[in-house]
């Protein structure tokens, strides 16, 4: 899924979800998970798979910021194959955050629904989320999120010692001028398991990242935000 930024608050947004090596799947079934305060459910559009329902999304939770999805192929031996970047659905939001909140917008497993790929053989592969490369999509309302690793001209530079990490680290960073900072620490899947926001003057500041924001070894993703500046740093747990 995509990165949506400068999104206005009341508008949509839309998030294609595309896939890449497609090939002989059987049947697959996921969560798409997200803030319920900051995008509130609409519509899934443009369903593209043979034999793809609407019936196939389960709505129960929407107001929980879950949609669950289960897909069968028509024919289970030789299943479904469709070209890279097909986008096999949209899911299209109504944008009820105010501007400066955004949301991930995540693939997931949530109980009873487990996060499955299964590709035809004999005997069928399954695949589970460690298996799959995920892109998880965000909704930037009125910003604009930095995705790119170089540093460039809106990027907010932010270094960690130590990367990786055992037990804790610390995030070191430079303000230009007083700014409002907003800061997400998410784990691997998109969850946030940090999200506060804190008024800095200009100047180099560090934060240490405590222990009990990692419950598990790792790769974990650093938004920083301000008005004008952003960024989305990795890092890891051992």
């Amino acid at each position: 899924m995509p990165v949506i930024n400068e999104a206005a608050p009341g508008s949509f947004a839309v998030l294609p979800v595309t896939v890449t090596n497609f090939d002989s799947m059987v049947s697959m079934q996921f969560v798409i998970q997200w803030d319920p305060q900051v995008l509130s459910f609409y519509s899934v559009t443009s369903l593209n798979l043979p034999g793809l329902m609407i019936e196939d999304f389960a709505t129960q939770d929407i107001g929980s910021g879950i949609l669950r999805f289960t897909w069968q192929a028509p024919n289970v031996q030789t299943g479904v194959t469709v070209a890279d970047q097909t986008a096999i659905f949209r899911v299209r939001f109504l944008l009820v955050g105010p501007i400066n909140q955004g949301s991930a917008v995540i693939f997931n497993g949530v109980p009873p629904t487990d996060f499955e790929v299964v590709k035809a053989g004999n005997p069928a592969t399954g695949y589970d989320m460690e298996d799959c490369p995920l892109s998880n999509g965000y909704v930037a309302i009125g910003f604009t999120l930095s995705t790119d690793w170089i540093e460039g001209e809106n990027s907010l530079p932010v270094s960690f010692a130590p990367n990786p990490f055992p037990i804790s680290t610390t995030a070191t960073f430079d303000l230009d001028k007083a700014s409002d900072l907003y800061m997400v620490l998410t784990d691997a899947s998109g969850h946030p398991v940090l999200d506060r926001k804190i008024s800095l003057p200009a100047g180099r500041h560090g934060m240490e990242l405590a222990p009990d924001r990692f419950r598990d070894s790792g790769i974990y993703y650093l938004i920083l935000r301000t008005a004008d500046r952003s960024c989305v740093r990795p890092l890891v747990k051992l």
